[in-house]
Protein backbone atom coordinates (compact mmCIF):
# COMPACT_ATOMS: atom_id res chain seq x y z
CA UNK A 1 0.00 0.00 0.00
CA UNK A 2 1.37 3.40 -0.96
CA UNK A 3 1.52 6.15 1.60
CA UNK A 4 -1.11 8.06 -0.38
CA UNK A 5 -3.45 5.04 -0.26
CA UNK A 6 -2.87 4.73 3.49
CA UNK A 7 -3.73 8.41 3.95
CA UNK A 8 -6.96 8.02 1.96
CA UNK A 9 -7.92 4.95 4.00
CA UNK A 10 -7.19 6.80 7.25
CA UNK A 11 -9.24 9.82 6.16
CA UNK A 12 -12.24 7.65 5.22
CA UNK A 13 -12.06 6.00 8.63
CA UNK A 14 -11.95 9.32 10.51
CA UNK A 15 -14.80 10.93 8.58
CA UNK A 16 -17.38 9.25 10.81
CA UNK A 17 -15.98 10.86 13.98
CA UNK A 18 -14.51 14.22 12.94
CA UNK A 19 -15.78 17.42 11.34
CA UNK A 20 -14.99 18.33 7.75
CA UNK A 21 -12.56 21.01 8.87
CA UNK A 22 -10.69 18.53 11.09
CA UNK A 23 -10.49 16.11 8.17
CA UNK A 24 -9.12 18.85 5.94
CA UNK A 25 -6.50 19.57 8.58
CA UNK A 26 -5.50 15.89 8.73
CA UNK A 27 -5.26 15.70 4.97
CA UNK A 28 -3.23 18.91 4.63
CA UNK A 29 -0.66 17.90 7.25
CA UNK A 30 -0.35 14.34 5.96
CA UNK A 31 0.07 15.55 2.38
CA UNK A 32 3.14 17.45 3.58
CA UNK A 33 4.50 14.22 5.03
CA UNK A 34 3.66 12.35 1.83
CA UNK A 35 5.50 14.97 -0.23
CA UNK A 36 8.56 14.56 1.98
CA UNK A 37 8.53 10.74 1.67
CA UNK A 38 8.39 10.98 -2.13
CA UNK A 39 11.45 13.24 -2.04
CA UNK A 40 13.20 10.54 0.00
CA UNK A 41 12.26 7.83 -2.50
CA UNK A 42 9.91 6.05 -0.07
CA UNK A 43 7.08 4.47 -2.04
CA UNK A 44 5.09 2.22 0.32
CA UNK A 45 3.86 2.61 3.86
CA UNK A 46 5.67 -0.57 4.90
CA UNK A 47 9.07 0.95 4.09
CA UNK A 48 8.78 3.51 6.90
CA UNK A 49 11.12 3.10 9.85
CA UNK A 50 11.70 4.97 13.07
CA UNK A 51 14.73 6.55 11.41
CA UNK A 52 12.50 8.05 8.68
CA UNK A 53 10.17 9.55 11.27
CA UNK A 54 13.07 11.15 13.12
CA UNK A 55 14.46 12.47 9.82
CA UNK A 56 11.10 14.06 9.00
CA UNK A 57 11.01 15.67 12.44
CA UNK A 58 14.52 17.04 11.92
CA UNK A 59 13.59 18.39 8.47
CA UNK A 60 10.81 20.47 10.05
CA UNK A 61 13.23 21.88 12.60
CA UNK A 62 15.87 22.58 9.93
CA UNK A 63 13.25 24.56 7.98
CA UNK A 64 12.67 26.69 11.11
CA UNK A 65 9.02 25.67 11.31
CA UNK A 66 7.13 27.25 14.19
CA UNK A 67 6.91 25.08 17.34
CA UNK A 68 3.12 24.90 16.97
CA UNK A 69 3.53 23.77 13.34
CA UNK A 70 5.90 21.00 14.35
CA UNK A 71 3.57 19.87 17.12
CA UNK A 72 0.55 19.91 14.79
CA UNK A 73 2.22 17.87 12.07
CA UNK A 74 3.78 15.36 14.44
CA UNK A 75 0.53 14.95 16.39
CA UNK A 76 -1.36 14.16 13.19
CA UNK A 77 1.41 11.83 12.05
CA UNK A 78 1.21 10.05 15.40
CA UNK A 79 -2.54 9.43 15.02
CA UNK A 80 -2.06 8.31 11.42
CA UNK A 81 0.75 5.85 12.20
CA UNK A 82 -1.15 4.47 15.20
CA UNK A 83 -3.95 3.64 12.79
CA UNK A 84 -1.50 2.09 10.34
CA UNK A 85 0.03 -0.02 13.10
CA UNK A 86 -3.42 -1.21 14.20
CA UNK A 87 -4.16 -2.54 10.72
CA UNK A 88 -0.68 -4.08 10.34
CA UNK A 89 0.58 -1.64 7.70
CA UNK A 90 3.62 -0.56 9.75
CA UNK A 91 5.52 -1.98 12.69
CA UNK A 92 4.47 -0.75 16.11
CA UNK A 93 7.91 0.71 16.78
CA UNK A 94 7.32 3.14 13.89
CA UNK A 95 4.22 4.65 15.45
CA UNK A 96 5.85 4.64 18.88
CA UNK A 97 8.84 6.59 17.52
CA UNK A 98 6.85 9.76 16.83
CA UNK A 99 8.08 12.51 19.12
CA UNK A 100 5.29 15.03 19.72
CA UNK A 101 6.94 18.03 21.39
CA UNK A 102 5.68 19.45 24.66
CA UNK A 103 5.41 23.20 24.29
CA UNK A 104 5.40 25.88 26.93
CA UNK A 105 2.27 28.00 27.35
CA UNK A 106 4.05 30.87 25.61
CA UNK A 107 4.94 28.64 22.63
CA UNK A 108 1.39 27.29 22.44
CA UNK A 109 -0.10 30.75 22.23
CA UNK A 110 0.05 32.90 19.14
CA UNK A 111 0.40 36.46 20.39
CA UNK A 112 -1.32 38.00 17.36
CA UNK A 113 -4.65 38.44 19.11
CA UNK A 114 -6.92 41.35 18.32
CA UNK A 115 -5.99 43.64 21.18
CA UNK A 116 -8.79 45.03 23.33
CA UNK A 117 -7.94 48.65 22.52
CA UNK A 118 -8.00 47.92 18.77
CA UNK A 119 -11.28 46.00 18.97
CA UNK A 120 -12.99 48.73 20.98
CA UNK A 121 -11.60 51.42 18.66
CA UNK A 122 -12.91 49.53 15.64
CA UNK A 123 -16.35 49.06 17.18
CA UNK A 124 -16.55 52.71 18.21
CA UNK A 125 -15.68 53.72 14.65
CA UNK A 126 -18.33 51.49 13.10
CA UNK A 127 -21.01 52.53 15.59
CA UNK A 128 -20.42 56.22 14.85
CA UNK A 129 -20.04 55.89 11.09
CA UNK A 130 -22.98 56.65 8.81
CA UNK A 131 -21.24 54.89 5.92
CA UNK A 132 -20.06 51.72 7.66
CA UNK A 133 -22.65 51.14 10.39
CA UNK A 134 -24.42 47.83 9.83
CA UNK A 135 -22.25 46.70 6.94
CA UNK A 136 -21.47 42.97 6.84
CA UNK A 137 -17.95 43.41 8.18
CA UNK A 138 -19.32 45.53 11.07
CA UNK A 139 -21.97 42.92 11.91
CA UNK A 140 -19.35 40.20 11.73
CA UNK A 141 -16.99 42.03 14.10
CA UNK A 142 -19.78 42.72 16.60
CA UNK A 143 -20.80 39.06 16.74
CA UNK A 144 -17.27 37.63 16.62
CA UNK A 145 -16.00 39.92 19.38
CA UNK A 146 -18.96 39.66 21.75
CA UNK A 147 -19.53 35.91 21.40
CA UNK A 148 -15.95 34.71 20.87
CA UNK A 149 -17.38 32.16 18.44
CA UNK A 150 -15.37 30.21 15.89
CA UNK A 151 -15.70 31.28 12.27
CA UNK A 152 -17.39 27.99 11.37
CA UNK A 153 -19.96 28.60 14.10
CA UNK A 154 -20.73 32.06 12.70
CA UNK A 155 -20.92 30.66 9.18
CA UNK A 156 -23.62 28.20 10.26
CA UNK A 157 -25.78 30.85 11.93
CA UNK A 158 -29.28 31.20 10.44
CA UNK A 159 -31.45 34.30 10.47
CA UNK A 160 -33.88 32.59 12.83
CA UNK A 161 -31.07 31.86 15.29
CA UNK A 162 -30.90 35.55 16.17
CA UNK A 163 -33.50 36.88 18.60
CA UNK A 164 -33.50 40.68 18.55
CA UNK A 165 -36.13 41.14 21.27
CA UNK A 166 -34.54 38.74 23.75
CA UNK A 167 -31.06 39.77 22.60
CA UNK A 168 -29.28 36.47 22.02
CA UNK A 169 -28.01 34.17 19.31
CA UNK A 170 -28.40 30.41 19.33
CA UNK A 171 -25.68 28.22 17.87
CA UNK A 172 -27.02 24.91 16.54
CA UNK A 173 -25.25 21.77 15.26
CA UNK A 174 -26.66 21.01 11.78
CA UNK A 175 -24.31 18.51 10.10
CA UNK A 176 -26.92 17.15 7.69
CA UNK A 177 -27.25 20.54 6.02
CA UNK A 178 -23.60 21.47 5.90
CA UNK A 179 -22.97 23.48 9.10
CA UNK A 180 -21.67 21.25 11.91
CA UNK A 181 -20.29 22.68 15.13
CA UNK A 182 -16.75 21.72 16.11
CA UNK A 183 -17.92 20.01 19.30
CA UNK A 184 -21.17 18.79 17.72
CA UNK A 185 -24.21 18.86 20.05
CA UNK A 186 -22.00 19.83 22.97
CA UNK A 187 -21.31 23.06 21.10
CA UNK A 188 -24.97 24.12 21.01
CA UNK A 189 -25.66 27.13 23.22
CA UNK A 190 -27.37 30.49 23.67
CA UNK A 191 -25.15 33.56 23.95
CA UNK A 192 -26.52 36.88 25.15
CA UNK A 193 -25.83 40.16 23.34
CA UNK A 194 -25.72 43.78 24.50
CA UNK A 195 -27.89 46.62 23.17
CA UNK A 196 -25.28 48.15 20.82
CA UNK A 197 -24.58 44.74 19.27
CA UNK A 198 -28.24 44.12 18.54
CA UNK A 199 -28.67 47.62 17.12
CA UNK A 200 -25.90 46.93 14.62
CA UNK A 201 -27.26 43.48 13.74
CA UNK A 202 -30.78 44.86 13.24
CA UNK A 203 -29.53 47.50 10.79
CA UNK A 204 -27.45 44.88 8.98
CA UNK A 205 -30.54 42.68 8.54
CA UNK A 206 -32.79 45.54 7.44
CA UNK A 207 -30.38 47.29 5.12
CA UNK A 208 -27.45 45.10 4.09
CA UNK A 209 -28.40 41.43 4.22
CA UNK A 210 -29.33 39.66 0.98
CA UNK A 211 -32.67 37.81 1.04
CA UNK A 212 -31.32 34.47 -0.15
CA UNK A 213 -31.43 30.83 0.87
CA UNK A 214 -28.60 28.34 0.82
CA UNK A 215 -28.54 25.02 -1.05
CA UNK A 216 -30.54 23.40 1.75
CA UNK A 217 -33.29 26.00 1.77
CA UNK A 218 -32.06 27.66 4.96
CA UNK A 219 -31.79 31.42 5.48
CA UNK A 220 -28.20 32.24 6.48
CA UNK A 221 -27.68 35.10 8.91
CA UNK A 222 -24.59 36.19 7.02
CA UNK A 223 -25.86 36.08 3.49
CA UNK A 224 -24.33 37.15 0.17
CA UNK A 225 -25.76 37.39 -3.31
CA UNK A 226 -24.92 33.68 -3.71
CA UNK A 227 -26.38 32.61 -0.36
CA UNK A 228 -24.38 31.33 2.62
CA UNK A 229 -20.89 32.88 2.51
CA UNK A 230 -17.70 30.89 2.18
CA UNK A 231 -14.99 30.84 4.83
CA UNK A 232 -12.97 33.08 2.50
CA UNK A 233 -15.71 35.73 2.55
CA UNK A 234 -15.99 35.68 6.34
CA UNK A 235 -12.23 35.94 6.71
CA UNK A 236 -12.31 38.96 4.40
CA UNK A 237 -14.91 40.59 6.69
CA UNK A 238 -12.54 39.93 9.59
CA UNK A 239 -9.43 41.30 7.89
CA UNK A 240 -11.20 44.41 6.57
CA UNK A 241 -12.95 45.22 9.86
CA UNK A 242 -9.70 45.13 11.84
CA UNK A 243 -7.55 47.37 9.63
CA UNK A 244 -6.62 50.30 11.88
CA UNK A 245 -6.48 52.78 8.98
CA UNK A 246 -10.28 52.87 9.25
CA UNK A 247 -10.10 54.84 12.52
CA UNK A 248 -6.51 56.14 12.78
CA UNK A 249 -3.39 56.82 10.74
CA UNK A 250 -1.92 53.79 9.01
CA UNK A 251 0.82 52.33 11.26
CA UNK A 252 2.67 51.22 8.11
CA UNK A 253 2.99 54.64 6.49
CA UNK A 254 0.47 54.01 3.69
CA UNK A 255 -2.48 55.99 2.39
CA UNK A 256 -5.78 54.14 2.65
CA UNK A 257 -7.17 55.50 -0.61
CA UNK A 258 -4.25 54.07 -2.58
CA UNK A 259 -3.33 50.98 -0.53
CA UNK A 260 -3.99 47.62 -2.17
CA UNK A 261 -4.28 45.99 1.27
CA UNK A 262 -7.71 47.59 1.64
CA UNK A 263 -8.97 45.55 -1.32
CA UNK A 264 -10.81 42.37 -0.47
CA UNK A 265 -8.41 40.06 -2.32
CA UNK A 266 -5.38 41.58 -0.59
CA UNK A 267 -6.75 42.52 2.85
CA UNK A 268 -5.09 39.55 4.57
CA UNK A 269 -1.68 41.00 3.64
CA UNK A 270 -2.10 43.96 5.97
CA UNK A 271 0.20 43.28 8.95
CA UNK A 272 -2.31 44.89 11.33
CA UNK A 273 -5.43 43.05 10.17
CA UNK A 274 -6.59 40.03 12.17
CA UNK A 275 -8.15 36.70 11.22
CA UNK A 276 -11.34 35.38 12.86
CA UNK A 277 -9.28 33.16 15.16
CA UNK A 278 -7.31 36.18 16.40
CA UNK A 279 -10.60 37.95 17.12
CA UNK A 280 -11.71 34.89 19.10
CA UNK A 281 -8.46 34.89 21.07
CA UNK A 282 -8.74 38.60 21.81
CA UNK A 283 -12.38 38.25 22.75
CA UNK A 284 -11.74 35.47 25.24
CA UNK A 285 -8.91 37.45 26.85
CA UNK A 286 -11.14 40.54 26.99
CA UNK A 287 -14.06 38.66 28.55
CA UNK A 288 -11.77 37.31 31.26
CA UNK A 289 -10.26 40.76 31.82
CA UNK A 290 -13.78 42.13 32.25
CA UNK A 291 -14.13 39.91 35.29
CA UNK A 292 -16.27 37.10 33.87
CA UNK A 293 -15.63 33.78 35.59
CA UNK A 294 -13.66 31.40 33.41
CA UNK A 295 -16.46 28.83 33.64
CA UNK A 296 -18.94 31.34 32.19
CA UNK A 297 -16.53 32.32 29.42
CA UNK A 298 -15.99 28.64 28.65
CA UNK A 299 -19.73 28.16 28.17
CA UNK A 300 -20.02 31.26 25.97
CA UNK A 301 -17.17 30.33 23.63
CA UNK A 302 -17.54 26.53 23.83
CA UNK A 303 -14.08 25.67 25.09
CA UNK A 304 -12.94 23.96 28.28
CA UNK A 305 -11.38 26.11 31.02
CA UNK A 306 -8.10 24.21 30.62
CA UNK A 307 -8.05 24.93 26.88
CA UNK A 308 -8.74 28.59 27.53
CA UNK A 309 -5.91 28.80 30.05
CA UNK A 310 -3.47 27.08 27.70
CA UNK A 311 -4.33 28.59 24.33
CA UNK A 312 -6.52 31.66 24.63
CA UNK A 313 -5.96 33.65 27.80
CA UNK A 314 -3.23 36.03 26.68
CA UNK A 315 -3.57 38.63 29.40
CA UNK A 316 -0.50 40.74 30.06
CA UNK A 317 1.06 40.97 33.51
CA UNK A 318 -0.78 44.24 34.10
CA UNK A 319 -4.09 42.73 32.97
CA UNK A 320 -3.56 39.74 35.26
CA UNK A 321 -2.93 42.12 38.15
CA UNK A 322 -6.15 44.05 37.42
CA UNK A 323 -8.13 40.79 37.36
CA UNK A 324 -6.69 39.71 40.71
CA UNK A 325 -7.34 43.13 42.21
CA UNK A 326 -10.98 43.19 41.09
CA UNK A 327 -11.50 39.65 42.38
CA UNK A 328 -9.88 40.52 45.71
CA UNK A 329 -11.91 43.72 46.08
CA UNK A 330 -15.10 41.75 45.59
CA UNK A 331 -14.17 38.78 47.76
CA UNK A 332 -12.61 40.77 50.58
CA UNK A 333 -15.10 43.65 50.70
CA UNK A 334 -16.62 43.62 54.23
CA UNK A 335 -18.35 46.99 54.05
CA UNK A 336 -21.84 45.50 53.72
CA UNK A 337 -21.30 43.17 56.68
CA UNK A 338 -19.96 46.03 58.76
CA UNK A 339 -22.97 48.22 57.98
CA UNK A 340 -25.37 45.39 58.92
CA UNK A 341 -23.58 44.93 62.26
CA UNK A 342 -23.83 48.66 62.98
CA UNK A 343 -27.54 48.64 62.21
Amino acid sequence: MTIQQAIERFVRKRKTEATDRTIRGYRSRLEQFNKWTRQQGIETIGELTAWHIDEYDMSLRDDDAAPTTIKGRMSTLNVFLDYCANIGAVDEDVSESVDVPNLTKKQEQNQERLAEEDALAALEFFRNSRAYFGQPMHAFLELAWHTGARVGTLKGLDLGDYNSEEQYVEFVHRPSTGTPLKNKHEGERLVGLADPVCEALDIYIDRERWEKRDNHGREPFFCTRQGRPSFTTLRAYSYQATQPCLWTDCPHGRRRDSCEWTERIHCSKCPSSRSPHRIRTGSITWQLNQGLDIEIVAERVNASPSTIRQHYDQATGEEEFEKRRRAAETALDISDDTEEEQE
